[in-house]
Order: structure tokens, then sequence, then C-alpha cells
């Protein structure tokens, strides 16, 4: 864990700064998929053999009590998993900017309890 005042200073100055570059991006919470499916069609293969099944690229994700999908585009996928990938890394930069608010706290408080020493001793 960092403990440093400068480090601390450093490494969130550095989040922050990835953070705003998120935030100019699309960013999306959810999941991209392959699913295999039966096209509907009577005399199509996949409706005999499970192996024959048509795919496809679905963006699915839980809102308002409900998994929500859509069909990806190809022409789209690329742009879709950015997002989806924008967003996970979102929360890694959270989590990091959360560990260097704990580290300072915790740095603070250290240094609250040594001028109570030293103003003791």
């Amino acid at each position: 864990m960092i403990s440093d005042r400068g480090q601390i200073e450093r490494r969130r100055r550095r989040l922050r700064a990835e953070l705003r570059a998120l935030s100019e991006q699309p960013l999306m919470r959810g999941s991209v998929v392959e699913r295999l499916r039966r096209c509907g069609r009577a005399n199509c293969a996949c409706a005999r053999d499970p192996r024959a099944r048509h795919g496809g690229t679905f963006f699915t994700v839980h809102l308002q009590g409900a998994t929500r999908a859509a069909h990806v585009r190809p022409d789209d996928e690329a742009a879709v998993r950015a997002a989806v990938a924008a967003y996970q890394r979102l929360w890694t930069v959270i989590d990091g900017l959360t560990v260097c608010e704990l580290a300072e706290l915790k740095r603070q408080a250290r240094e609250r309890r040594r001028a109570r020493r030293r103003r003791r001793g």
C-alpha cells in the first residue's frame, strides 16, 4: 500500500487524468457474448443439428430488474467491445482512487498520532 504523501498525490493525479479521459468516450456496462441459435426455418440444418446453429454477437446488460440483449452487427462489434472495456477500466480507476483515499486517511491518522505523542513527550 502506498504511504508517502507525494506517492499518494502523484497516483491520485494520474488516476484522475485517466478518469477524465475515460469520461470522454462511450461507456457501457454489460457483456458482449456469442450465442448460437436456431433461425426458425423448418428446412434449415439448424432445426435438426444443434452443431449447425447460427452464431451471433449480442450485448447483454441487466437494467431496471430485467436482462436486456441487443444484437451487435459485425461493423459495430469493435466499438461495443471498446465501450464495455472502457467501463471496466473505469471501475479499475475508481478502485485505484479509493486505495489512494484510504492510504491518505491512514497517513493522516498516523501523523495525528505522532503529533499527539510529540506534544505529550
